[in-house]
């Protein structure tokens, strides 16, 4: 047998090619004189004691006896010695070895229980996990139950099926010395569906990051369970930003097509499994056949995969489009990077340097005019004109990287094809792939362009049905307070919530909330300037109006005060109020202003600060009254005396909804277009602004839109009217505006769909979607 480290050609494809391959690297097994491996062969029992010798250094428990039919100078004579020493191999009641019979699987097992010391187990019934159980003899029971309770047994083609009394083959016996090797904690656990782990079905592990060839990123990744097999699965964000995987139009749950170098028609699917904010699609079959070597290491999934060969590259330049085509001599994992005005692809293939000569030079900085970049964020430009620079192609040792830029009001589109395998780069106004994906039950993942007169916006968005199972929440930055701002993919990550939007708007300085969050009854930012919200309650009923909030504050003298300014940042002359849902303590958002101390319903204390920097504790048992310019009203307030608060909403049914989120303006009410900026205490400016926009909208059956719409194709973005009539257009009877602009952001299990993250400004709160029967 030749000891060879280049890849064995007959295991294309092959189920246990990763398990061999690590095996070989580490020299315990090789291959044949023509470099073959002959996976499908059986083992004998020499080859398998010798495999033991290179595979386990382990002390001896016994001396060795002779055989009578294994020499001295046998090839494997030392490889039996060291195997029966060790405990791992006994020998017939007959005193022979038998070294050139074929060993079974039952006896490989065995004797790994034997030489590793694996603790034997009754503790569950092997006819729970093997439906050919009743072949495993009575005295293997305990033994077997033990292999399989420290997860070195491996079967294939089905993990229920044992078959415990056939000739192992050289590729099982491999995947199960590796198993052991994982078991004694010398290798890292590769991902294999035919890797038995018995445990109750569902998710049993989860991790944080994605590795692709050494390129790690920070995404989620799970595997789960059949009940004796595990099956692994990487998130939307991962498939689609690290492999390069391409979601198609689906509209069943169980199983997702993706386009990765294959036909259309014939679409790659893979299964779908959910974890509270993430769905996992299954890569168990595309890796054996990319031939991909699939380890866990922690929380990272690493992937390691053959690297390809571009072996040639085209460009084509248009009017408004600009085309790359990649032509690669197999499918190999890709991954794109897109900023607001720079993009790179960054291919799993090698170049030669004539092919990228050809696009060496980096195009001049001056043919690229970037407008101003917070204008550009909030999408209040209106495109360029200006010539698509030619993308420039920089090979490296393992990876070829290709980068260009982005005119205003330009995006890429990227996506691959079979036959030859192919990578297809295109800069273009109208990027936006078009989606329509029932990501779960009642739960689909929209994208499409849609038409207002002659312009064409991409508008991104779920449709939540309302009978879908899943519950609407407000969520923000931080629990335990409410200052502070985040990005929505931190606050979605920090709340579990599988979908989210922005929310309402907030003060950039300070960061305090300008608007309406209510959540289980408790108003953690009251309503300001009669503004737009939406309220809702358990049931899926949502409404929307514009809301005020009077509190009227009763003293014991008799006197009243009515105050609309509870737990928030808005600031104005009179008496505003701050409970313990605001947080431990209130800072004083203008100077001067005289804070009294309500305890158990009694004005216990009055704090005159000078400052607007010094925090004040608010009374677990009450509230804090802080008083503006209004220093008039003080000798209605002595210390000491009793106070009473009651409250109403306008309109007065909405204080019956547990929850409420509050941005505005109001869009559209019974089917009818109602935008009064104005009357919400908007500017002239904002009423007419074009910008990138975030709304909800309701359908007249109760479903829930949750939109975003970008610039439309060579202009600006949307202003409010045209919001509220693309918002009509997806089927909204009721609708609302949302903080735009760079704030806008749609979140879908871990991944956003509507921009890039250095575009998405930080935002204060949002609204988060739930599973109804999960926190």
């Amino acid at each position: 047998m030749a000891n060879s480290q280049l890849p064995f050609p007959d295991l294309t494809q092959h189920w246990a090619r990763s398990f061999i391959q690590r095996l070989q690297r580490q020299n315990i097994v090789s291959g044949f004189q023509d470099g073959t491996f002959r996976p499908e062969q059986t083992l004998t029992r020499a080859e398998y004691a010798a495999l033991l010798q290179a595979a386990f250094q382990r002390p001896p428990k016994r001396a060795y006896l002779p055989f009578s039919d294994v020499s001295t100078g046998f090839w494997a004579f030392s490889a039996i010695q060291n195997a029966y020493e060790a405990g791992f191999i006994s020998g017939f009641p007959d005193n022979t070895f038998r070294p050139q019979a074929n060993i079974t699987r039952l006896h490989v097992l065995l004797s790994l229980v034997a030489g590793l010391n694996i603790p034997k187990t009754t503790a569950f019934s092997l006819a729970e996990v093997y439906k050919d159980a009743d072949q495993i003899p009575n005295y293997a029971v305990s033994a077997i139950s033990g292999a399989t309770q420290s997860k070195i047994v491996v079967n294939y083609p089905q993990a229920v099926i044992l078959n415990p009394n056939q000739p192992a083959t050289r590729s099982e016996v491999a995947a199960i010395i590796y198993q052991a090797l994982v078991f004694l904690g010398k290798a890292l656990p590769l991902a294999s569906p035919y890797c038995v782990e018995p445990t109750k079905p569902g998710i049993v592990r989860t991790g944080t990051h994605l590795s692709v060839n050494g390129r790690r990123w920070k995404t989620a990744w799970g595997q789960w369970s059949s009940g004796v097999s595990t099956l692994t699965g990487i998130s939307d964000k991962g498939i689609m930003l690290v492999l390069g995987m391409n979601p198609l139009n689906n509209q069943q749950t169980s199983w997702q097509p993706i386009n990765w170098f294959s036909p259309l028609v014939q679409p790659v699917s893979m299964l779908t499994q959910f974890d509270r904010d993430y769905r996992y699609l299954n890569i168990d079959a595309l890796a054996k056949t990319g031939e991909w070597e699939v380890e866990r290491e922690g929380n990272t999934l690493n992937i390691f995969s053959e690297i390809g060969q571009i072996n040639q590259i085209t460009y084509e330049e248009f009017s408004d489009v600009s085309r790359m085509v990649i032509n690669l001599n197999k499918a190999t994992p890709w991954e794109l990077y897109e900023l607001s005005s720079d993009w790179e692809v960054v291919v799993d293939a090698l170049t030669e340097k004539s092919i990228a000569d050809r696009f060496s030079e980096a195009p001049p900085e001056s043919t690229i005019p970037q407008p101003d970049e917070d204008q550009k964020n909030e999408g209040e430009t209106s495109g360029s004109e200006a010539k698509i620079p030619r993308p420039v192609v920089k090979p490296g040792e393992t990876q070829t990287v290709i980068k260009g830029k982005l005119p205003d009001g330009y995006g890429i589109k990227v996506f691959t094809l079979t036959n030859p395998n192919r990578i297809w780069i295109e800069v273009r106004k109208d990027a936006l792939i078009e989606r329509n994906i029932l990501w779960t039950t009642g739960l689909n993942w929209r994208q499409q362009y849609l038409t207002l007169n002659q312009d064409r916006f991409p508008v991104v968005w779920l449709e939540v049905k309302r009978n879908s199972g899943l519950k609407l929440q407000p969520i923000w930055t931080d629990k335990t307070q409410m200052k502070g701002t985040a990005s929505l993919s931190q606050i979605t990550n920090s709340w579990g919530s599988l979908a989210a939007i922005n929310g309402g708007y907030f003060n950039r300085n300070n960061l305090l909330p300008l608007g309406t969050i209510r959540q289980n009854n408790k108003w953690f930012s009251g309503p300001i300037l009669n503004r737009g919200v939406m309220a809702w309650n358990d049931t899926g009923t949502v409404k929307m109006a514009r809301l005020k909030l009077t509190e009227t504050l009763t003293l014991s003298s008799g006197r009243e005060f009515e105050i609309d300014l509870l737990n928030t940042g808005y600031v104005k002359a009179g008496i505003a109020r701050y409970t313990p849902d605001w947080g431990k303590s209130y800072t004083p958002l203008t100077l001067n202003e005289v804070i009294i101390t309500v305890e158990n319903n009694q004005l216990s204390r009055q704090i005159e600060s000078n400052d607007d920097q010094t925090p004040i504790e608010i009374p677990q048992n009450g509230y804090l009254l802080t008083f503006r310019s209004f220093r008039s009203a003080l000798s209605a307030f002595p210390l000491g005396g009793k106070i009473a608060i009651t409250a109403k909403t306008t309109p007065s049914e909405f204080n019956q909804y547990p929850h409420i989120l509050g941005a505005g303006p109001l869009l559209l009410q019974q089917g009818q277009i109602v935008v009064d900026a104005e009357a919400e205490g908007f500017n002239i400016w904002f009423a007419k602004q074009r910008a990138i926009r975030s709304g909800i909208g309701v359908t007249a059956n109760g479903d829930l839109l949750i939109v975003t719409v970008h610039n439309r194709v060579g202009g600006p973005g949307p202003d409010l009217t045209e919001l509220a009539q693309l918002i009509q257009q997806l089927g909204a009877v009721e609708g609302l505006n949302l903080d735009g602009g760079s704030s806008t952001s749609l979140i879908l299990g871990g991944h956003l769909l509507n921009r890039t993250a250095d575009t998405a400004a930080r935002v204060h709160n949002g609204l988060g979607l739930f599973w109804r029967s999960r926190n």
